[in-house]
């Protein structure tokens, strides 16, 4: 549990479609992340028919209508929408005309709010499955991502190409079934603290270390098991739905 000195967790909250304008800043130091449904509606998997398809930009339905599944692109449709009607409502600026640029090391960012300016508002977005999160703060840097777990293949090769010698040798002290979770874990933990970096992940997870953590996480954000401070970083995980692993790396206050 976090210690009197601790920043306070993270809140895990309900994006609820057609309520964008009832989403409230957070005060700075505040962190929301919002936990988005992305299965399909009475629409089906017909993207072009759902609410959140006329929020988008024109790049953002073509790329939509590139993807081969429709199922694909009914996530990525409603999860862009989703992110546009949080950011609407945290900067004042109607959903469809939300704009974004490339930040450093292609991390997606808000434009400038005023001439040599930068925008107060940070975010960052992963999802898996059925599943998004969508993590918003003012004034700190942040990086989530979010796993639906399951056996992933190559799972051993992975961790010897991706992680540090001690935590290969703590993965391949579990059994199978604790490897799976565990991987899952540890990998959550190694994407949030690149992706709130703004870079890639090969070559440079094997530049710190997370480990594993054995407790699972629960329903609510706690810090990460046994170092919640990576890199000046602190990570929280939590399980965000039954089924979903997440880890949100947080920069120092």
């Amino acid at each position: 549990m976090p210690t009197p000195h601790a920043p306070p967790p993270p809140s895990i909250l309900d994006y609820v479609p057609g309520l964008a304008s009832g989403v409230s800043p957070t005060d700075a130091g505040e962190i929301h992340v919002y936990r988005v449904d992305l299965g399909p509606g009475p629409e089906g998997d017909d993207f072009r028919a759902m609410e959140e398809w006329g929020r988008l930009s024109d790049d953002e339905r073509a790329r939509a209508g590139r993807l081969v599944r429709p199922r694909d692109g009914r996530r990525f449709v409603r999860c862009r929408g989703a992110l546009r009607s949080i950011l609407g409502g945290l900067t004042g600026v109607p959903a469809p005309e939300v704009r974004f640029r490339v930040g450093p090391g292609g991390k997606p960012a808000l434009p400038p709010e005023g001439r040599g300016e930068t925008s107060a508002w940070r975010f960052n977005v992963s999802h898996s499955g059925e599943l998004a999160l969508i993590a918003v703060a003012r004034g700190l840097e942040l990086g989530v991502d979010v796993e639906q777990a399951r056996s992933i293949q190559q799972a051993d090769r992975i961790v010897q190409s991706y992680f540090t010698a001690a935590e290969v040798d703590e993965f391949l002290k579990l059994d199978e079934e604790g490897r799976a979770a565990a991987f899952i874990r540890g990998w959550t933990r190694k994407e949030a603290v690149v992706k709130a970096q703004g870079v890639g992940l090969a070559g440079l997870a094997t530049e710190f270390e997370t480990l594993f953590g054995t407790p699972p996480p629960d329903d609510r954000f706690r810090p990460c098991a046994p170092w919640p401070v990576v890199l000046g970083w602190t990570l929280w995980e939590i399980a965000p739905r039954p089924g979903y692993v997440a880890t949100l790396a947080v920069a120092p206050g």
